[in-house]
């Protein structure tokens, strides 16, 4: 006990036993002199030692708190025999319920309750076990899955890679572009004027004679061609535009039963609406169609150009 716990103790015991001895009538003479002796009134025996009533008291709640920890652990014991006297008593009436079936001897009936039970944990262990194979298949499944998805995506970036370094750029669903280049028409300019000079006996040219750019006709030129494991029939579109945004010019490139990974060159020429280069150009797939190359054996590979109207 602490020190605080025992001071509150002392304290409130010590309260008890005033109000006991305030409560208590006071001896008459005979117990008086039952205690001091007949005639002179003094004690007879030599005074106790003074006891202390708290301590006395404390010890006693400290043997009482022992002897209920005692009754406590009797009870958990009692409960637990009455537990196993309830199992073995409900044994006895499921084996009353069913001796038509398994006999009148208890220790055959155990022995078939045992039986029955390790049949049971045997049922589960392999089921345990089914479980973790399955569950180890599903691990090793995807496992698997995921290597080749990693494979795949391996591949596949190597080949992009590839027609990367080959100077071609994806455009979706397989289709790939190459570098491609655009050039102007020029036109002769006005025509020189020569006049006679006296004092060399020739003509001057007064000012040169100078090409000028055509704007209104541009030439493209590049390759398409198609990833893809089918035959297929492909179209692009190629579109202008100046510096506010407007198209000012596009071209629809077609390339029927395309084979895989085979660049099919083209060159078109593109009329433009502008009167000075162009500032930007966008390139994107229409279509990419399987083929049939049976159907249609004279335009295999053979890429086409057209207006867009």
């Amino acid at each position: 006990m602490r020190p605080r716990e025992r001071f509150r103790a002392k304290t409130s015991l010590a309260a008890i036993l005033a109000a006991t001895v305030l409560s208590t009538p006071a001896p008459t003479q005979a117990q008086a002199q039952a205690r001091n002796g007949p005639e002179t009134g003094r004690p007879t025996t030599a005074p106790a030692e003074p006891v202390d009533a708290i301590d006395l008291l404390l010890e006693r709640i400290e043997e009482l708190g022992a002897t209920v920890d005692a009754l406590r652990t009797a009870l958990a014991d009692s409960m637990l025999d009455s537990a196993d006297r309830q199992r073995e008593l409900d044994e006895l009436r499921q084996f009353i319920d069913d001796h038509y079936e398994f006999g009148r001897d208890f220790a055959q009936y155990q022995a078939i309750k045992s039986a029955t039970r390790s049949d049971a944990q045997g049922r589960r262990l392999e089921e345990a076990r089914q479980q973790r194979a399955a569950r180890q298949t599903k691990r090793t499944a995807r496992q698997h899955e995921f290597l080749a998805r990693r494979a795949k995506r391996e591949a596949e970036l190597r080949r992009v890679q590839g027609y990367t370094r080959a100077g071609f750029t994806p455009l979706g669903f397989d289709v790939y572009m190459s570098k491609a280049a655009f050039n102007y028409q020029t036109l002769d300019g006005p025509a020189a004027r020569y006049d006679w000079n006296g004092l060399t006996g020739h003509f001057i040219r007064l000012y040169p004679h100078g090409p000028r750019i055509d704007f209104s006709s541009m030439m493209v030129s590049g390759s398409v061609m198609s990833a893809s494991e089918q035959v297929r029939d492909i179209g692009i579109a190629l579109t202008f535009f100046d510096e506010a945004g407007t198209q000012v010019g596009s071209e629809i490139i077609q390339v029927n039963n395309a084979r895989p990974e085979v660049p099919y060159p083209f060159t078109t020429t593109v009329a433009m609406a502008l009167d000075r280069p162009f500032a930007s150009t966008t390139t994107y797939v229409l279509y990419a169609d399987p083929s049939d190359p049976a159907a249609v054996p004279g335009d295999a590979g053979n890429p086409q150009g057209g207006a867009a109207h």
